[in-house]
């Protein structure tokens, strides 16, 4: 029901839409409501469609293009929109259609003359107030979605990066690094353990590839002719690097190390 556009201000029936303003104006009397952008397309596109069900989402796809908005959004601007009429008189200027949009009767928009105000000032601020929230929280969600894009974006971003690098590591470098890796694993056991055996006097003694001193071995040969199967010699420290003897009896672990005679070895 567009009746003629003037100026950028477009005429429905006895009410006029200035879309730069963002008012609708009632003719009577020049009661103005200050709406926000999409508030001020809400009622166009329903006023131009007067007495046809506006679907939500051809409303939400309409009135907020260029921005992702929700149901909400819509709902928020269509009680804007009737709070604000209802300040200067006009209850029922929107209809719920259920379950399916809203809608605008011709004869809400048909001039009856004169229409006498029943608004004040504060209550015209306060929903001018009311729209500047509604504002605030399009703009939110609107942020809101975009942080969420970008933040996907990058958790998508650090995945990529972290598969990359995984393949750059090539065949022959994961071979170089196993290779020291057991280099390092085999010097670690040799410095830990017993490398390899010597014969004293006709006896296997396990030790750690340092030349025994003459105590040790006049302490392995005094036993000789005993039942100890195996031995084992390693330093434990001192000025001439203190021994400790270790004998296997039967299975069975014997400390002979009070047999060494270490005083002879420090001298």
């Amino acid at each position: 029901m567009n009746d003629e556009v003037n100026n950028g201000v477009e005429r429905f029936g006895r009410f006029d839409v200035d879309y730069s303003r963002r008012t609708i104006t009632r003719i009577s009397d020049n009661a103005v409501l200050k709406v926000s952008r999409s508030e001020t397309h809400i009622f166009a596109l329903l006023a131009n469609s007067a007495n046809q069900t506006i679907h939500r989402e051809t409303l939400l796809k309409e009135c907020w293009q260029g921005k992702v908005v929700t149901n909400n959004s819509l709902t928020v601007a269509i009680k804007n929109l009737r709070t604000a009429f209802s300040k200067i008189g006009e209850h029922k200027i929107i209809q719920t259609e259920p379950k399916l949009g809203y809608s605008i009767k011709e004869a809400a928009l048909a001039d009856d003359g004169y229409f006498q105000a029943s608004y004040k000032e504060d209550d015209i601020s306060k929903h001018i107030e009311a729209h500047q929230i509604a504002e605030i929280i399009e703009m939110r969600e609107h942020t809101e979605c975009i942080i969420k894009k970008s933040e996907l974006n990058n958790q998508d971003q650090r995945r990529h990066s972290r598969f990359k690098r995984f393949e750059s590591i090539s065949i022959s470098d994961f071979i170089v690094v196993s290779f020291f890796f057991l280099i390092t694993l085999f010097a670690c056991y040799q410095y830990l353990f017993f490398v390899d055996t010597t014969d004293v006097d006709g006896i296997s003694v396990h030790y750690n590839g340092v030349t025994l001193p003459n105590p040790v071995t006049e302490a392995i040969t005094e036993h000789k002719t005993g039942d100890i199967g195996q031995w084992y010699a390693f330093p434990i420290g001192g000025l001439c690097e203190r021994y400790q003897l270790i004998g296997v009896l039967n299975e069975h672990y014997i400390n002979l190390t009070s047999q060494v005679n270490q005083e002879q070895c420090n001298d």
